[in-house]
């Protein structure tokens, strides 16, 4: 996951733009839902936003950070997620070893109406591929202290509900990459204070970024990453090369640590690990040669 900066007037403007008369007909929605103390509609205006969400992340999903088609023919790729469940929040069982942790979220109250109030807000949606979306997180959200079902400020209620998953839209949230890293193939947990140590592994299993197995694709997308950007690097790190060589290589590699290019986090931390330790680098590169040419 990485972070994708945006301001609340920003992104509404952007809103609006794309969608002139939206944000009044949202605030009229949820004064209603305000009134009614729970989501109950029967049909529902944000899809009409989601292109906003696909321009603002460069068409990556929010959560795995795959790219997937643009607007213009890959509308039906993508979901508007609520990140804070709109409805009923669906519990959800940490793995045993994280259980081990310390990860222990609190019980869903029986009687929960989700976050109703945050149905129409802004910051409460993102644009995530189906797997991350229907298949892993769907009204699941997991916190470790207490769910503040009619909060109306994201941000505040970060602090109050310490939610285990990462907002990475804005500046509600924590930036992902301050949490998440990759070694390799494999993300890991950044930080080794309890809490932030908590989130990242959280986060890791809840969306599978860590299972080889069950998304495949994401680990082969980042292997043909890697085996792109590791020559570049060593074209740029080496001084035998031209400069117009080097300055090639150079740009290559901002093109790929951009917000805009599948895996950045994936890939910036391999940046950061050869320009740190080039033999460690060039190991995992053979590391990952090998498993790119032995998986099925």
């Amino acid at each position: 996951m990485i972070r994708f900066p945006i301001k609340l007037n920003e992104l509404s403007d952007r809103i609006e733009q794309h969608k002139p008369g939206w944000l009044r007909r949202a605030a009229d929605r949820t004064r209603m839902i305000r009134e009614e103390g729970r989501y109950d509609e029967t049909s529902s205006i944000w899809s009409e936003v989601k292109a906003v969400y696909m321009r603002l992340q460069g068409n990556e999903c929010a959560y795995c950070e795959r790219t997937l088609e643009p607007e213009t023919y890959g509308l039906v790729e993508w979901d508007v997620e609520h990140f804070r469940p709109k409805g009923r929040i669906s519990a959800w069982d940490p793995p045993d070893g994280l259980s081990l942790l310390g990860v222990a979220p609190v019980p869903v109250p029986a009687s929960n109406a989700g976050y109703y109030r945050l149905a129409y807000h802004p910051f409460n949606y993102c644009a995530c591929c189906k797997p991350c979306n229907s298949s892993l997180k769907g009204a699941r959200f997991p916190v470790e202290e207490a769910y503040c079902l009619d909060g109306e400020s994201p941000r505040r209620m970060v602090a109050d509900e310490h939610p285990y998953l990462i907002y990475p839209l804005g500046s509600v949230d924590v930036d992902p990459e301050t949490l998440i890293e990759f070694h390799g193939l494999s993300p890991r947990a950044k930080k080794r204070r309890r809490w932030s140590r908590r989130r990242a592994l959280v986060v890791i299993a809840f969306f599978r970024l860590d299972d080889a197995s069950g998304r495949k694709n994401l680990f082969r997308e980042r292997a043909r990453l890697l085996q792109v950007v590791y020559p570049q690097l060593v074209k740029e790190s080496d001084q035998a090369m031209s400069a117009q060589e080097r300055r090639r290589a150079t740009e290559l590699l901002s093109r790929f640590t951009a917000d805009d290019s599948a895996h950045a986090n994936c890939v910036r931390s391999f940046v950061r690990l050869f320009r740190s330790n080039p033999d460690r680098a060039r190991l995992l590169t053979e590391a990952t040669e090998a498993w790119f040419l032995t998986v099925s």
